[in-house]
């Protein structure tokens, strides 16, 4: 069954339901989630109050790495339908980049846990000024990059610097809030960094995902190419520290890593991984029956369908944990119809929300979002905004109020092939808009597709589903998806801001709240950003999915990591 522990009130809930009713709802999220062995990430501080260092409140996961030689127990066989279209840090990121980031490269810090919370890496503590704008990284001494490298103070700043100069939308996190000059490299293992604007969640900038992955600037350098300073060649190749390194790379195809034995942070003493092998399977229902039959050991974006299927096969178990990973259709605000707002408050109150969710199991495995911010970003506050749901008369109000009212003409959903999920999205708002003359037209692609798609607003789709997850802070949501900034620039944006979303009012707000230390101060703002958007409606508000995978029961050491990236490091095969 579902590995989940239990909070108190869900043991009293237990006694009052039956054992298949209570795997429903502790596979919900939400509040019947509780948290993997981690406490709840502290407060952010006042402006007179230094974060304390990460690490300073014990992390239970991941296990305690020893440094003798630890002998690898196996190949894990993992299946997803996502590519992996880069390794460049300086880059992008989403599910499948970030989890094979993890494998080969290494972070200031570790996300763990849920609520998820930071432990250290490179980084093994910190200070910070009273008015948290100067920080002070203290660097792990011991760290070295596959070729034997050193990782010091110049590759961080080399990595930061990079990701500024690129202005990818890795850079969107950290542009706000210091440039180039901000960094500065006191010794070998020492790094400052000056803010220019105060920013108390600094840490969580450069941590959440593993935001900050180090690269060795020499070996990246000696592979440039017309003066792309490596970027090509890091499409299929890493320059990492991490404790896998690349042995075959087939986009599209299968991607294979093999361990780093002397792996400077040592293994896990109950053992390791030999090697991981990331398989390509689009359907998720394919995935499913690879997984059942022994093919591969573990199996990720398992359908709801599928969780009975997979725990009730001898050999296999789901792991199912709440996160943050929310999904939108968004609407391209730049693109007719949708530059009209009513023509947008039509879609949103057009959309099946309670028919979706019974497509997905119930409330428990599928909870509809209450705003533009899941539930747990501090700053979410329902009240202080309109929830929409399907009301078809007040959809046919406001499609009155726009000059498409008598319908006849076509828009386009697009997805993600092969997954269902998404697919009964695209259904659930095609059949209420056929209602008012207009067709909606479901478009499967894979995901690289739709992130180049969505790059520019003559590009972007018209409708598009998107799922997105940036962590417990509330100005990092905002900024990816509402911030024109984010996508109005020559470079473009990326698939977070496919909805093209131009407010002044919101952008002058957020920019606001990230130059605000007192957390009160933002926390009103936050709401006021809130309140904007969602009288906007640039995006359907759909729902928050929890973070549902298969795994063969000879995969042992599964630690979750807050979000739908898996860490290879802690696992081992232990065949029966």
């Amino acid at each position: 069954m579902a590995r989940i522990e239990e909070s108190d009130a869900v043991k009293a809930l237990r006694r009052e339901v039956t054992r298949r009713r209570f795997l429903q709802l502790m596979m919900g999220g939400g509040a019947a989630l509780v948290a993997r062995c981690a406490p709840a990430p502290p407060p952010e501080p006042t402006p007179t109050t230094a974060p304390p260092p990460p690490g300073a409140t014990p992390t239970p996961v991941p296990p305690t790495p020893t440094p003798a030689a630890v002998a690898g127990t196996g190949t894990f066989i993992y299946s997803g339908g996502q590519d992996i279209p880069t390794l460049d840090p300086r880059d992008r990121g989403d599910y499948s980049i970030n989890c094979m980031m993890r494998a080969v490269y290494d972070s200031l810090w570790w996300q763990e846990g849920w609520p998820p919370k930071l432990s250290p890496n490179v980084c093994t503590h910190y200070e910070v000024s009273d008015d948290v704008r100067e920080w002070i990284f203290h660097l792990d001494d011991r760290a070295v990059f596959h070729d034997g490298t050193p990782l010091t103070a110049d590759a961080v700043e080399w990595t930061l610097k990079g990701i500024l100069e690129f202005q990818r939308p890795r850079a969107a996190n950290i542009l706000p809030v210091m440039d180039e000059d901000s960094i500065e490299v006191v010794d070998d293992y020492t790094l400052r960094i000056v803010l220019t604007t105060p920013f108390a969640d600094l840490p969580w900038l450069l941590g959440y995902q593993g935001q900050t992955f180090i690269a060795n600037p020499e070996e990246v350098m000696a592979h440039e190419s017309n003066g792309d300073k490596g970027e090509t060649w890091l499409l299929e190749n890493a320059a990492g520290s991490g404790p896998f390194k690349i042995k075959r790379w087939e986009p599209g195809t299968v991607y294979e890593l093999e361990a780093v034995e002397d792996y400077w942070r040592g293994w896990p003493a109950e053992g390791r991984l030999d090697g991981v092998i990331w398989r390509i399977i689009r359907d998720s229902a394919e995935r499913r029956m690879a997984l059942l039959a022994g093919e591969i050991d573990a199996a990720d974006t398992v359908a709801a369908d599928d969780l009975s299927l997979i725990d009730d096969n001898p050999g296999t178990h789901t792991e199912v944990n709440a996160g943050f990973l929310s999904f939108y259709i968004r609407m391209n605000n730049q693109k007719e119809p949708f530059t009209d707002v009513n023509f947008r408050k039509f879609m949103a109150h057009a959309f099946d929300y309670e028919g979706f969710v019974a497509t997905q199991g119930g409330p428990q495995l599928a909870p509809l979002l209450t705003g533009c911010l899941p539930d747990g970003v501090p700053g979410h506050d329902p009240s202080v905004q309109p929830v929409y749901r399907q009301d078809l008369e007040k959809a046919r109000e406001y499609l009155d109020k726009t000059e498409w009212a008598d319908g006849g003409f076509d828009l386009d959903f697009v997805y993600v092939t092969g997954l269902p999920f998404e697919e009964a999205m695209g259904t659930m708002l095609a059949e209420p808009l056929a209602q008012f003359g207009i067709t909606l037209n479901l478009v499967p692609k894979v995901w690289p597709d739709m992130v180049a798609m969505s790059t520019f607003p003559d590009t972007g789709a018209d409708t598009i589903c998107i799922a997105d997850d940036l962590g417990p802070v509330a100005a990092q949501w905002m900024r990816y998806e509402y911030y024109s900034k984010f996508w109005d620039k020559p470079e473009g944006g990326s698939f977070e801001s496919a909805s093209f979303y131009k407010n002044p009012d919101f952008d002058a707000l957020l920019e606001q709240a990230e130059g605000t230390a007192d957390e009160e101060e933002r926390l009103a703002l936050v709401k006021d950003m809130q309140r904007l958007v969602m009288e906007d409606i640039p995006s359907i508000m759909v729902y928050t999915i929890p973070n549902m995978l298969g795994f063969s029961d000879r995969v042992k050491g599964y630690d979750y990591t807050g979000y739908i990236a898996l860490d290879f490091w802690p696992l081992r095969i232990e065949e029966a």
